[in-house]
């Protein structure tokens, strides 16, 4: 098992013991999706960056829910997926601030050179290779494009 799937299964454990219902619903269904991936895959344990992954998406397209649940003035469903955002990303390593994801895009574009739109993928290989999972893709493509 990978590291992901070891803490979340310990934490189903602690939250069912608890009683943390909601908290539970989240890793039972965090867990479902790794456990499908690996039977998708056909392996037997998923590395830690695909788990990561997996737990990014489910993110995002919580975030999505919310910002439509806003939207269409719901704001009970909004908080349900933003208590399921906390919950997903206390799994996560920490995400960079804006303005640490702007210094750092400066600095890898300072160090390749990046001369505007034809560089972005040597850009994106190097932001991949240093910072890969650690900041939200809009934040590096918001960041990239203010430098040309």
């Amino acid at each position: 098992m990978a590291n992901y799937l070891v803490k979340l299964t310990a934490d189903m454990k602690t939250a069912m013991k608890g009683g943390d219902k909601p908290r539970l619903e989240v890793i039972r269904m965090l867990i479902s999706d790794l456990k499908k991936k690996a039977i998708d895959t056909k392996v037997d344990n998923l590395p830690d960056e695909e788990e990561a992954a997996i737990l990014q998406r489910a993110i995002k397209t919580r975030a999505d829910t919310v910002t439509q649940a806003n939207a269409a003035g719901r704001p009970e469903i909004a908080a349900k997926e933003q208590s399921e955002i906390d919950v997903i990303a206390a799994y996560l390593p920490k995400q960079m601030a804006a303005e640490e994801v702007a210094a750092k895009v400066r600095e890898i574009a300072a160090a390749i050179g990046y001369q505007g739109g034809k560089d972005t993928g040597r850009f994106m290989k190097e932001w991949m290779a240093k910072y890969k999972g650690l900041a939200d893709g809009k934040l590096v493509q918001d960041a990239l494009k203010t430098l040309g």
